[in-house]
């Protein structure tokens, strides 16, 4: 199995990912998207660090895939039908602030001495 290198940029910065040969549509398009969800915490608090930024990204990700834990996972054509049904770009807004939210007041309870 030959390896490819996608390039992605989060908040500016490039970053070489490795992947499997035909994968690399579906890193970019992942990178894509955490770094919308950083641009989105960057609205909200700003300039953090990079670091912080990333770990903030995670936490939301993380809570997304918590939300759906209990959700048996879909497979092939079913599971494009299901997400193209579901998209709701409103309601993803407002889930994505209000939990840029709750990791914001996290980070400063964990920053205050």
């Amino acid at each position: 199995m030959s390896q490819s290198v996608v390039t992605i940029r989060l908040n500016g910065n490039p970053y070489q990912i490795g992947c499997g040969a035909g994968e690399e549509a579906h890193v970019s398009k992942l990178g894509e998207e955490v770094e919308s969800i950083m641009q989105s915490l960057i609205a909200s608090v700003g300039q953090i660090g990079e670091a912080r930024l990333l770990a903030m990204v995670a936490l939301i990700l993380a809570d997304r895939a918590a939300g759906n834990a209990d959700e048996p996972p879909l497979d092939g054509a079913a599971s494009g039908a299901a997400r193209a049904s579901v998209v709701d770009h409103d309601a993803a807004a407002e889930a994505l602030e209000m939990a840029a939210e709750r990791i914001a007041a996290l980070a400063s309870r964990l920053t205050k001495p």
